[in-house]
């Protein structure tokens, strides 16, 4: 099956304390427009490569499995699809 939709990656971190921090990885919906969060990396300190590279691992193995605005609906702006997110899964 084709699709014709195209999506933008877009990163944003949020620093929790020294040692922890938080790497919501969205997309941008195009041409249509919103936003959606399709999952959440923690990263803790000291930074363990292979946590890194399985972070990686799962974010294309999900975005194959699933087109991210199915894992949850989009949302207008970022800020918005990121409080969606963490409301939904405890973030």
């Amino acid at each position: 099956m084709s699709d014709s939709r195209l999506y933008k990656l877009i990163n944003v971190f949020r620093r929790i304390s020294a040692e922890k921090a938080i790497v919501y990885r969205c997309f941008e919906l195009i041409p249509e427009g919103g936003f959606v969060v399709q999952s959440a990396d923690w990263i803790r300190l000291p930074v363990n490569s292979d946590a890194m590279r399985q972070h990686e691992q799962q974010l294309w193995e999900l975005f194959c499995e699933e087109a991210p605005e199915q894992r949850s609906g989009p949302s207008a702006s970022i800020e918005e699809a990121i409080a969606a997110f963490d409301a939904e899964f405890g973030n």
